[in-house]
């Protein structure tokens, strides 16, 4: 891989990516995550644009097909359980937020970890395709709130 690919397979990975109910982040090729990896080196921006997008349709997903978010992560109690070296999408996601302190991890994270996120960084939803599915998981999480979802 040429150091000048990696922004171009994150990008199509990120916009080709159409999470599914049976989809796991960790399903996620070593390829793909390696690209990544090299990315948040070469071009921060990207980095963070792609990623957000990849958890933002993964929860409007998890929204939309099951109205909650799904577990993304464990991190155990002790600090051992959980391995940062190891590619993922997770540990990028970790990398780019800076959520996780390795000295009081939380006890997982779920898919919604998004939303703290785009709250927080609200520049990103100047991005359309981010912006398109956050506004799909304000709809979904406002039918929700209303009870709108709720078996008779």
């Amino acid at each position: 891989m040429k150091t000048h690919n990696f922004e171009k397979i994150a990008t199509e990975f990120a916009q080709q990516y159409a999470p599914n109910r049976t989809e796991h982040l960790d399903s996620i090729p070593n390829e793909i995550v390696n690209a990544y990896t090299k990315l948040r080196t070469i071009d921060k921006d990207a980095h963070e644009r792609n990623i957000t997008l990849i958890f933002t349709k993964l929860y409007a997903e998890h929204l939309e097909c099951c109205h909650q978010s799904y577990l993304i992560a464990t991190f155990g109690n002790s600090r051992g359980n959980f391995d940062f070296n190891k590619p993922s999408m997770v540990n990028e996601f970790a990398f780019m937020s800076g959520y996780l302190d390795k000295e009081n991890l939380p006890e997982f994270w779920t898919s919604g970890i998004i939303e703290k996120w785009l709250t927080e960084n609200p520049r990103l939803l100047k991005n359309d395709s981010i912006n398109k599915y956050y506004q799909n998981i304000k709809v979904i999480s406002q039918k929700i709130a209303n009870g709108d979802y709720k078996e008779n």
